[in-house]
């Protein structure tokens, strides 16, 4: 069978997602041409990352030609865009990650529950022409899915620090890290960098867990029903 582009079935997301990721895409775009008159590359090029993955549903539909990929449900990108958005604008750019201690944690969190969602579907979805996928397959694959993701984000931090002089991971002194007392750290801006990354994995798999459970719970109701 020749390969051929799908045309994106938008009439089946429901109308208060779609207008909810509308609302996300211009919001990127406006955070976006904002960082780059003020010359912020970095958030400026983090919003038009985050703007692609808006459309990754999209992406599925129109590529996915008859692969697993064109399943996953409307409300998996919904979940993404929440991140996108809570972590975007209320977070990045009216400041709530430096005015707020535990809103970075919360953040983690969040992606935890919605990447262990996502992943446990995607797991059933992936079995789906063998036959009915065990609940423990797609709990374990939930989990280390959110983890995976975790790590990929800890990567990014680290590059950025690296090759663009950032202060994502907190391991040197800059304005990200003046209201916090280093001596709790031994003094050492490396060792309060170090603790930064792992209490970011950590939150990112403590809301694995969380959504984990949750879907095991959701989908086990479904089938009894």
């Amino acid at each position: 069978m020749a390969y051929k582009l799908r045309k994106d079935p938008i009439n089946e997301i429901p109308k208060a997602q779609l207008i909810f990721w509308l609302v996300v895409r211009v919001s990127m775009l406006i955070c976006a041409g904002y960082s780059f008159v003020q010359g912020d590359l970095v958030m400026g090029f983090e919003s038009v990352f985050c703007f692609i993955f808006t459309h990754l549903w999209d992406m599925f539909q129109i590529f996915g030609h008859t692969s697993f990929i064109i399943e996953v449900p409307p409300l998996s990108q919904t979940m993404l865009n929440i991140i996108i958005f809570v972590g975007i604008v209320p977070g990045s750019y009216f400041g709530l990650f430096d005015s707020i201690s535990w809103f970075d944690n919360f953040m983690h969190i969040l992606s935890g529950i919605v990447c262990a969602s996502f992943g446990y579907d995607f797991a059933v979805i992936i079995q789906r022409k063998k036959g009915q996928c065990a609940a423990t397959l797609a709990a374990l694959f939930s989990i280390m899915f959110a983890l995976s993701i975790a790590v990929g984000w800890e990567f990014y931090e680290f590059l950025m620090d690296t090759l663009h002089g950032t202060n994502l991971q907190l391991s040197k002194l800059g304005p990200e890290t003046q209201m916090i007392d280093i001596t709790r750290y031994r003094n050492e801006y490396g060792y309060l960098g170090l603790v930064d990354t792992m209490t970011d994995m950590m939150m990112n798999a403590g809301g694995g867990i969380i959504g984990m459970i949750f879907m095991i719970v959701l989908r086990n109701r479904k089938k009894k029903k």
